[in-house]
Order: structure tokens, then C-alpha cells, then sequence
């Protein structure tokens, strides 16, 4: 009987510090997510650069880049867009995957047309950054949304 007791408490205890592990890794994910949307509604180079893995795919619709071509793209994103604000709606962390669902919106500076893009991101982190970036949207909303052919419905929960 005492056997059993002592493999049920060492047992528990590697559940326990299983389940803590796992915890403390979602948390950190989901950090980098929250930090990787501040990064974009700033401006803030240095802080994408250290979200990004050397190694990263940064991926959306005709589009696939490294860590630097990926740090030019944002800083020719910031040329023209401005009051950028991303609402996320939801966050799975697997491990060191993850999947996540928000908006993106931002003004256009030479036109003065605000959209908001819905989008889904499958990712992987590989020593605390970003190695795999993969957004999922439709490019025509924010065509769409410029011409008055869509409504814009900044901050919903998309559907």
C-alpha cells in the first residue's frame, strides 16, 4: 500500500509540474503575440526585430519573407499607414504553435481611407520569437472597404 502511495504522489507531482510548464509557455506565447500587435500599432522596429527569430518565414497572401525582408515591409508599411490599431480576438497556443484571430486596421495616409482587415495567423515560436508567421485574409476587404462596397466594422469580432 505504501508503494502505491509514493507512485501516486510522484505521480501527481510530474502531472503537476507537467501542467505548470505548459501554463508558463502559453503565457510566454501569448506575450509575444500581444507584443508582436504592439510592435505594429507603434511603429516600433526594434521591438518587431526582437520578436523575430533569424530564421523566420513571415507569410500573408503573395507574399513570403525572412527577418529582413520582413523589417522592410514594415518599414515601408509605416510610410503609408498610420493610427494602425489591432484587435485580437482570439489566441490558441499548442505547444509551441499557434493560431490567432484578429483585426487589423489602419488609415491610409495619402488617402485618408480607414480599413479593417479580419485575420487568421498560424505561427510557430522557436526560442522565445517568431520562426513561422502565416496570415490568412482577404485582400479585397480593404479595397472593398475604400470604395464604400463594404461596410467598416473596425473592432467586431469577425464572422
Amino acid at each position: 500500500m505504501k508503494t502505491v502511495k509514493t507512485w501516486f504522489i510522484i505521480f501527481l507531482l510530474i502531472f503537476i509540474i507537467s501542467c505548470s510548464d505548459k501554463l508558463q509557455n502559453e503565457g510566454i506565447i501569448k506575450d509575444l503575440i500581444h507584443k508582436h500587435a504592439e510592435a505594429w500599432e507603434t511603429g516600433n522596429l526594434e521591438l518587431l526585430d526582437s520578436l523575430l527569430h533569424e530564421d523566420v518565414i513571415f507569410a500573408y497572401p503573395d507574399r513570403r519573407m525572412n527577418k529582413q525582408e520582413t523589417l522592410k515591409d514594415f518599414i515601408d508599411y509605416n510610410k503609408s499607414f498610420t493610427d494602425t490599431k489591432i484587435y485580437i480576438n482570439k489566441m490558441i497556443v499548442n505547444g509551441n504553435d499557434l493560431a490567432v484571430e484578429w483585426q487589423f486596421a489602419s488609415k491610409n495616409i495619402k488617402t485618408g481611407n480607414r480599413t479593417a482587415v479580419s485575420d487568421a495567423i498560424i505561427g510557430k515560436v522557436k526560442d522565445r520569437k517568431f520562426i513561422i508567421w502565416k496570415e490568412y485574409l482577404d485582400g479585397r476587404v480593404s479595397r472593398m472597404q475604400a470604395t464604400g462596397e463594404l461596410p467598416l466594422e473596425e473592432g467586431q469580432e469577425p464572422f
